[in-house]
């Protein structure tokens, strides 16, 4: 199987000779490397040619990183495409066990693996390699939903067969940020992909200048245009996608679960965590009138338990703008066990937030659980050891147990 391995760059010349190198040290031998030089610069030529023949150097028109991808896409040959930043480097054995994986599952449209973070600008050495990233491979839900919640996989973790890229389409020129976390959902959405249990990329972490020269922002500024680009993003996918793209499992047969009440809750949650409030309120009611006076199936309770897991932080729920979320909320008038779960994650939250003296946030916190739903709920979610967030049901479905356990729960917090 030919890799075509494409590296765009935008005037990194100090760093991109590092991630050509690492290109060309790969035990699979039958690929080429195209580089696309996003703006051409005199160094950035002279340090592509120092490896003569060994690539092909591509000059473009600065527009900007997934412009430079489209191009480099259409120029290339290879059977799998795999991206690699001017930036960060591959270990030896990447592109190999990309095509293992690949051709050991020919279903997969695409195969991904695990990638660990390291400082500075020489290569690392192993005791740098200890910031990996987190892989939920024993979360059982589809693959897009998992990366919904949270994007482990950035750009050059995965490989892409040249049909499926076709079928997605190009990267998205209008996305200055976020590009990459466009196509993988793009492409999860309808393949779960192939997954390699190795490290196949060293993302490095530096202080530099990153994005286009339309919206160029330092990296200690760059969570800013994250959250941005995030927010365009999953409110083109709300109004876009279907419903049933929501589906937390691929065969949803769970005992009391309503399928298309639990992807409008996963729906909800997943606008919720993006900071996408509007849109978030709106699903979540959608959901509550399917709910009606039914329980909560426990698939239903373990989705709940994410709505507080933005991993940018919640300070916008201490604000004015917060108040009127939490009044949304409570609108609702969720049953007792959802409440409880909807707050799963405050707990951690609040420990955090006093392990760092900020006593003030710890205070918003609870202002804001107690706002969107209640005293009895916030207390409860306090005491209770995170029964919500296994997979397996922590209470007997039939519905003749759900009276029970309620009262249970009230028994462990007061003012119920």
């Amino acid at each position: 199987m030919r890799f075509s391995i494409l590296i765009p760059t935008f005037h990194r010349p100090q760093l991109l000779g590092a991630a050509i190198e690492s290109a060309l040290a790969q035990t699979h031998s039958d690929r080429e490397i195209i580089v696309i030089d996003d703006g051409p610069s005199e160094e950035t030529r002279s340090v592509a040619s120092r490896f003569g023949t060994a690539l092909r150097y591509i000059e473009h028109e600065h527009g900007g990183k997934a412009a430079a991808l489209n191009k480099g896409i259409s120029a290339s040959t290879g059977d799998a495409i795999v991206i690699l930043d001017d930036d960060d480097l591959f270990p030896p054995w990447t592109i190999a066990l990309h095509e293992q994986a690949l051709l050991q599952n020919p279903a997969a449209d695409f195969s991904f693996g695990r990638f660990v973070r390291f400082t500075g600008e020489s290569s690392p050495v192993a005791a740098q390699l200890c910031d990996e990233e987190f892989v939920p491979t024993a979360d059982p839900r589809r693959l897009v939903v998992k990366l919904m919640a949270n994007c482990f996989l950035p750009n050059p973790t995965w490989a892409v067969r040249r049909e499926a890229q076709a079928k997605a389409g190009p990267y998205d020129d209008g996305m200055r940020y976020c590009e990459d976390y466009d196509m993988i959902l793009r492409l999860a959405r309808f393949n779960e992909g192939a997954f390699v249990n190795a490290r196949v990329l060293y993302q490095r972490k530096h202080l530099a200048l990153r994005g286009p020269s339309v919206e160029r922002t330092f990296v200690s500024d760059a969570v800013d245009k994250w959250l941005k680009y995030d927010a365009v993003l999953f409110e083109r996918i709300s109004r876009e996608w279907d419903i049933s793209d929501f589906r937390p499992l691929n065969d949803v047969t769970v005992e009391n679960c309503d399928g298309v009440a639990c992807a409008l809750l996963q729906k909800g949650v997943v606008l919720f965590q993006r900071k996408v409030y509007a849109g978030a309120i709106q699903t979540l009611a959608e959901y509550r009138d399917r709910l009606l006076d039914r329980s909560p199936s426990w698939l239903e309770l373990r989705v709940a338990t994410d709505l507080l897991g933005c991993r940018y932080g919640l300070s916008e729920l201490g604000s004015t703008m917060g108040v009127e979320i939490a009044k949304e909320l409570r609108a609702q008038k969720w049953p007792h066990l959802l409440r409880v779960a909807f707050l799963d994650q405050i707990r951690w939250r609040l420990r955090h937030a006093l392990t760092m003296r900020d006593v003030g946030w710890a205070n918003k916190l609870i202002q804001f659980a107690q706002r969107a739903f209640g005293i009895t709920a916030t207390g409860a979610a306090m005491v209770i050891q995170r029964r919500y967030s296994t997979w397996q049901p922590y209470y007997d479905l039939r519905r003749s147990n759900l009276a029970e356990m309620h009262v249970n729960e009230c028994e462990t917090t007061t003012g119920c």
